[in-house]
This record gives C-alpha cells, structure tokens and sequence, in this order.
C-alpha cells in the first residue's frame, strides 16, 4: 500500500485541515509487485537511522580534532538534514517525508529518555555537598545573571517584530535554556584537554554541576507554568513529593533487592535488564501524569540507582546503543524545524543575539570571581566553560517550538546559538590552555634537576589505604626536610569511583575539622598526615583524595604531577605490608595495574615504594639511626636513586651507605641493550661513553659533598658475577640490617651484572635489582626503586644524531618503559584479590616486538 495515495488519507470531518495517514509498518511484496519499500514506515525508519548516523559521525569525526563535542555534530547534522540544506534534495524529502515525522519523533523521545537515565547514573547529587561556597555563589550567579539578561534580550528581539504577540512562557523559554549548562559536556571536553585536575577545571566541574541540577529543578518548574501559574505550584509540589518518595523508600528497596539477588557484580543478566527498562518507563509515566515530562522520572530514577557498581555495569550496556545509535535521531527532529533561509535575508539579527548570549556566562564570570580575587584569564575560561550546553537545553528549545511558545525564527536563533556556544568552548580553551603553555614553568621534572638554584623538592605521594601511612611518613621525615631545603608534598590519596559518576578530586585544608566524614579511611590517613605536618616546620603537607575509577587513576595521577608540578611521584607496591613485617600474598592486581601506567606515562621522575616495616624500629626506640643502603651499578635511574640518597644522608636520622659495583671483566664496556631490549636503548659507543662520564660527575659531586660527614659511608667494590651480586644483596638484607635499600630501576643500563637477573624477576616493573631484594622471603627490609624521567629532549641531548638511527621510536616523553613491562590481561572482578587475573611475559621475552608500540595496560 502506498501511504502517498489519496484513498489511503483520513480526514476528520470535526477537523477538516487535519489529514491523518493509515500507514503499513512493512511490505512483504516488495518490488517483486512494484511497491516502493520506503512508503512502508519500517524501512523508512531503517534507512533514517543510517542516514542520520552516517551524517553525524562524519561530523564528528571532522570536529574531533578541534575538540568539539559530538552535540554539536548532532545539531549540525540535523541542521544540514532538514530543510535548510540536504532536505530540499529529492532523495531526502522522500527519506524524511512529513507522513513519518510521528514515528521518528516517537523513537527519537524514547531514546531521549533512556540518555537522560544515563545522565542519572552519572550524576553525583553528593558532589553538590562537596562543591564549596565559592563554586555555589559562581553558579547561582552564573545562572542567574544570564536569565535575566535573555529575557531582555527576548525582549529586545521581539520589540523589532511587533507582527508577533508575546508572553511569559516565551521569553522563560528563551531565556532558559542560555542559562543552563551541560555538566556532561563540560566533563568531556575538560578530560580531553586533560584540564580536569586543575583549580579551574575542578571549579568549572563543581559549577557545571550545580548549575545543570539548578536546570532540572527549572524544568520541573517551568513545564507546568505554561499552562498556569497554579499548575506549576501543584506539580511542582507534586514532584517534590515524589522525588521524596523516590529517595526514601525506592532506594532502599532497590538496595535490598540488588544486595540479595546480585551474588556476582560482574554480571547483570537479562532480568536486571528488562527490570530497569520497565522501572524506566514506569518513572517516566509517573512525571508525566505529574506535569513534569517523561524526562524527570528518568533523570531521578538514574540517580537513585544506589549500587554505583551496577549502574555502571548498566550504562555501558545500554549507552553505545541509545545515545550512539538511537539519540542522534533527536537531533534530526530538532533540526527538521529550522530553515536558515527564512532568517536569510537579516543574518545581523541573529549574529548579534549569538554574540550576546555567547558574552552573557563570561560577563558573569567574571564579575562573580572578582570577589575571589582568581585570575581575569582563568575567570574568562570559567565562563566560556560555563557556556557550553547539553542535551537539556536543546530539549527546552524542542519543546517550545513543538508548543508553538517561539516562533520559527526565534527558535532557530535559539538553536543556533545553542551550537555555537558550545562548539566555541573546546578549541578556545585547548588554545589558551595548550600544554607547551600550560607546562612551560614545568622544568623540574627529576629529583637531579631539582637539587639547583630552588632546593624545594616537590613530591606526589600516593596512599592506597591506612596501611601505607608509617612508611610513608618515615620516608618523608628521612628526606632531609630542613627550611633551607623544604619538602612539598601532595599526599593523594587513591579511592576507587565505582559506577559511571564522574572522576573528582577533592583538596582538604589541613587543620579544619572533619567531623562530619564517613570515610575512615580517608581520615585516619588525614589525620596522621596533619599531625606529621604540625610537627615539622619544613614540610608543607597538601593532603589530597582522587576519586576515579581504575582504568583511568593513572591519568590523574600524571596530571595532577604536571599541575602541581612536582619532581618524584612515590607509588606505594601494590603488595602492603603485613604486621610480621613481610608482603601479602595476593595484593591488588588493579593497583598494580596503576602504577605499571603511571610509570609508562608519568611527567617526572617515579619511585615505587616497597614497604616492610620501614622505620617502626626507630619509632620505638628514637635513639637509632635508620639504616639506608644506595646500590650504584650506573645509568640514569640510579644517577636519580644517588640524588635522593645524598637528600637523605643530609637529614640527620639516616646512616646512609653507597655501595658503587664494579664489573670485575670490562666495566661500564659491558652495558648492553640493543634495539627493542630493556628500555629501548643501543650500544653505541658514544653513548656508552657518556653515560661513564655523566656516572663519574655525579659519584665524583657525591663525594665532595658527603667528605667529613659521618653518616655517610661510600665504598667501592668489585663484583665478577650475578650469584655475587645477589649473595651481596642477601647479606646486606639479612645481616647488616638494612632498613631501606635504595635503587634504580636499571633502565639504560643493563650491565651483565644484572642481565642474568632478568630471566628471574617475577615484578619486571621493581627492575632486576629491585626485584631480587623484594623476592627475599627471609628480607624485613624496604625497598625504594627510582625511575628516572627522560624526555625527548634528554634523548636527543645524549644520543645525539644517533638516535634516529639506532634508537626504536619513541613518540612520548615516558614511553621509555612499556618496552619491559610486560602484557597486562584485563581481570575479572572475581580475579580481584588473587594472581590468577594477573599475566606477564617471562623476563626471557622482553624483546620488543613490533606490535608493542601502541601498548597501554588496562584493566
């Protein structure tokens, strides 16, 4: 049946300019009997979906470079689709014929509704709690200030065309949608441009927050008030009633389902799937009796969702396909509405209300952050940050045109500054916060470097728990912290987010109550870092708490290293200690996981930390000297071990012992590591050479410095083989009572003296010495392995123009040690707290491989 022919129209004999169409979902005859396929609503709709996804990805694919977000590339898309561009094609009036515009718009709202569950299950009501006063005040006047302003603005537009009448609900609606922001939105782009980690990423994020839960309140309030003031007073009533209802008695009923029916969370089979489907639709019915749209029910049914684990289990199941797949079609109903060309003719219109809604959350910015005192370029960015917009905006816009509340050609204004304000957010900022721009202060990247004209040492310490707390302080109180040399360290402690809510750091004052605090651990931890801190004059403490979820904790680690920007970030093992003063067993694969990729992508020197025990012994009796041994074999990472070593002999509570091992055959001559081997790095002889000199300088400096001091001892000894040097690790660990063993990591300097190691080490990321003092079962003793940071430009600096020619290709500053890291196998939830999750390659085959290039270890 052809729907195009005219037996098949319905008119209504009470609405006579009303025409309705009796519409076949599919043809089974197809053009066998010469029916035209696409006059049947079903494969209309197939070939809308490709078309429509085809459109936008490509778009998307354009904009991803300049950092845009993919919104935009829907808007954009739906804009070209409709009648302004593509729409007055042949093929594409037949493919989006107004006959189908009702099954498209159903699908469409649907899938609207399912994206704004997931909203709702990234959402962190609690982060509003956490968000400060100053990023409320900035908020409330963020959107306060533009509203306001939109209305005159509406106003202004509207007195220019006297042919249409206005309301209130036109200039609410106009208004409102300019003044909310889309908290999604603002994630992604600050993630991308690795901004997230920063004063002014935290407080854009904190704002975005506010301000786009400010927005749904609004919504709530602002659908009913169309029809009448008292509607809106009794919905809105209605609403928070059942918002109340949903809060107090849902969730805990969700609870106690999702507790007693979930025995394995890595796993939500198809009756938590259609369960959460038809609790979707009930919510979203009960807001629409309520008055408030179908859109309410959803957002607060996804944000009740009590088991974070399980929604995101949830939201990666049904994200790809709602709002990759089905969502975009949302934006072609939107679109289908605006015709540029009617607006052709008086383009300055337009351009003006654009460049004045796109000035509106600057000016406001600005204003509010001046009480602040933050600085005029970081508050222009909050504001251009605050102008992006999501999905929620363009739903006002929708629902307004569709109410006839606007008119065609304020709504296309609307639109098209909805697009244009958030497609400017991302390359403005990515340029005025480029990281040569960003980072260019950021020159003390080693521990060697940081020991000149500024004697500060800054340090990232990270804490996985309670357990890591003497240790850590031990290790600070032996780094020689005195007021000429202070000590900075960011105590960041590592909390794993669960579910699909957004990564966020939270920076405590030291000193203030917390009383109110649910985490124990995180105050236990607190606690002890301000009194260490209250203690010791020379030690600046900055405790820290990242939320975020594994697969990217080490992200936030490196950024947050290059924004405080420090010079050694500490990596406790992801074995703790145990009270008899040895390792547990099992430990956490997943946190290993995190310090194998902060040590392939760090910006800074990094230290993985071992702990046994390290000065409790001292702790008791105050009288005794932490016992520190340096084992010196040459190459950067223990040229880096020998800096911090010469900081802690200075401090007054270290014996400290420098052990320099000399190859009994042919010395520093033996170094290997051809192309692909341990680390990357090629026997060239100019290499090896000054390597030996940049090896003579820093022992020769040692010694200067450390002649007349008693607590430092430093000796020479000459070793023939590795079943020498590990009987000299054995000793020195079991019967000089070392308490902590200080080494490099061995990287570009794989002497034969520790090449027969290789084919031993069970944790190839502590190196080959690391590795053998860590695998003494009879050892109480700690162990510290430095890894030094080599930037291009220090491999450019010391190969020379050999390293195009010798050297594997390294792409990133710190790629330097994905070469011997071995294979990460993603574990399963199961596989948590055993090995049999965990796999990597023997030492025997760390030969790079060419596959290995792009090698990233997820979990």
């Amino acid at each position: 049946m052809d729907i195009n022919a005219e037996q098949n129209l319905y008119r209504s004999p009470d609405h006579p300019g009303i025409h309705c169409y009796i519409v076949n979902v599919t043809s089974s005859s197809g053009l066998w009997q010469s029916e035209n396929p696409l006059t049947q609503s079903l494969p209309i709709l197939a070939m809308q979906l490709a078309t429509v996804i085809v459109i936008t990805r490509v778009l998307q694919y354009i904009f991803k470079p300049y950092h845009i977000p993919p919104i935009v590339a829907n808007i954009l898309g739906g804009i070209l689709i409709g009648p302004t561009a593509l729409g007055n094609l042949g093929y594409f009036q037949q493919m989006f014929p107004l006959r189908a515009l009702m099954m498209l718009e159903t699908v469409s709202y649907w899938a609207l509704t399912c994206h704004v569950f997931l909203l709702g299950l990234e959402t962190d009501v609690a982060s509003v709690l956490r968000a400060g006063k100053k990023a409320i005040h900035v908020a409330a006047f963020g959107f306060l200030f533009p509203l306001l302003a939109g209305i005159a603005l509406f106003l202004m537009i509207h007195k220019n065309r006297p042919d249409e009448e206005s309301s209130q609900s036109q200039f609410v609606y106009f208004a409102a949608p300019l003044a909310m922001t889309g908290f999604p939105v603002v994630s992604r782009i600050l993630v991308e441009l690795k901004l997230i980690h920063t004063d002014l990423g935290r407080l854009a994020m904190s704002c975005a927050l506010v301000e786009d839960l400010v927005g749904w309140a609004f919504v709530i309030v602002l659908l009913p008030y169309t029809i009448s003031f008292l509607n809106a007073v009794y919905s809105a009533l209605a609403n928070v009633a059942f918002i109340l209802f949903c809060v107090y008695a849902v969730r805990p009923v969700l609870a106690i389902l999702i507790r007693r029916t979930t025995a394995h969370r890595n796993n939500v089979n198809e009756h938590y799937l259609s369960f959460i489907m038809v609790s979707v639709s009930l919510f979203a019915c009960a807001t629409e009796v309520l008055g408030t749209g179908s859109l309410v029910g959803a957002f607060v049914f996804g944000v009740i969702m009590p088991d974070r684990v399980i929604a995101g289990m949830l939201a990666d199941k049904f994200e790809d396909f709602m709002s990759g797949y089905l969502l975009p079609l949302y934006f072609v109903t939107c679109g289908l509405k605006i015709n540029l060309k009617e607006v052709n003719s008086n383009w300055a219109g337009p351009a003006f209300t654009i460049l004045i809604c796109c000035s509106l959350k600057i000016i406001g910015a600005m204003i509010t952050t001046s009480r602040y005192k933050i600085p005029r370029r970081d508050a222009f960015a909050l504001g251009l940050i605050s102008n992006t917009k999501g999905i929620i905006s363009m739903f006002m816009a929708n629902l307004a045109i569709d109410k006839k509340i606007l008119s065609s050609y304020e709504y296309a204004t609307l639109v098209l500054s909805i697009a244009v304000m958030t497609a400017a957010t991302g390359p403005i900022i990515a340029n005025m916060y480029r990281p040569a721009k960003r980072l260019s202060h950021y020159k003390q990247r080693t521990i060697q470097q940081a020991k000149g004209a500024e004697s500060e040492l800054r340090v990232l310490a990270c804490f996985h728990g309670p357990y890591n707390i003497t240790g850590m302080i031990n290790l600070f109180d032996s780094s020689a912290t005195t007021k000429e040399s202070p000590l900075n360290v960011f105590a960041l402690h590592l909390v794993e987010l669960t579910g699909r809510a957004s990564a966020m750091l939270i920076i405590h004052n030291p000193g203030k109550s917390r009383a109110g605090r649910k985490d124990a651990n995180s105050e236990q931890i607190l606690t002890a870092l301000d009194t260490f801190a209250s203690l010791n004059d020379s030690i600046e403490m900055h405790p820290l708490t990242a939320l975020s979820p594994f697969v990217t904790m080490h992200d936030d680690i490196c950024s947050l290293a290059e924004d405080r920007r420090v010079s050694f970030v500490i990596l406790p093992f992801h074995k703790p200690p145990t009270r008899d003063g040895k390792l547990d067993e099992e430990g956490s694969t997943s946190f290993r996981g995190v310090n194998l990729n902060v040590l392939a992508n760090a910006p800074c020197t990094v230290g993985l930390f071992v702990d046994r025990g390290f000065g409790e012994t001292q702790n008791e009796d105050s009288s005794l000297k932490r016992q520190v041994a340096m084992l010196f074999f040459g190459g950067p990472d223990d040229r880096e071990a020998l800096a911090y070593a010469s900081r802690m002999g200075a401090s007054g509570v270290v014996n400290l012992r420098v052990l320099e091992s000399n190859h009994g055959g042919d010395g520093m001559d033996g170094i290997q590591g051809t192309a692909g081997e341990f680390g990357g790095l090629v026997t060239a002889s100019a290499y090896v050479e000054r390597q030996r000199k940049l090896d003579e300088m820093c022992l020769n400096e040692f010694r200067l410095r450390s002649a007349g001091q008693e607590m430092i001892h430093y000796e020479e000894k000459e070793v023939n083989g590795e079943e020498e040097v590990v009987f000299i690790l054995r000793e020195m660990a079991t019967t000089q009572q070392i308490d902590l063993f200080l080494v490099g990591k061995g990287e570009g300097a794989l002497q034969p003296l520790t090449a027969a190691l290789l084919d031993w080490c069970e944790y190839p990321e502590l190196g080959p010495i690391g590795d053998s003092l860590v695998s003494m079962d009879d050892s109480r003793s700690s162990v510290l392995i430095v890894q030094q940071y080599i930037g291009p430009e220090e491999e450019a600096e010391e190969l020379g123009d050999q390293r195009r020619e010798h050297m594997v290709d390294v792409h990133e500053p710190s790629e330097h040690s994905r070469e011997h890291l071995g294979k990460w196998q993603v574990p399963g939830e199961e596989d948590e707290h055993h090995l049999g999750g965990f796999e990597m390659e023997p030492f025997d085959r760390h030969k790079r491989d060419d596959g290995m290039d792009g090698l990233k270890y997820n979990y």
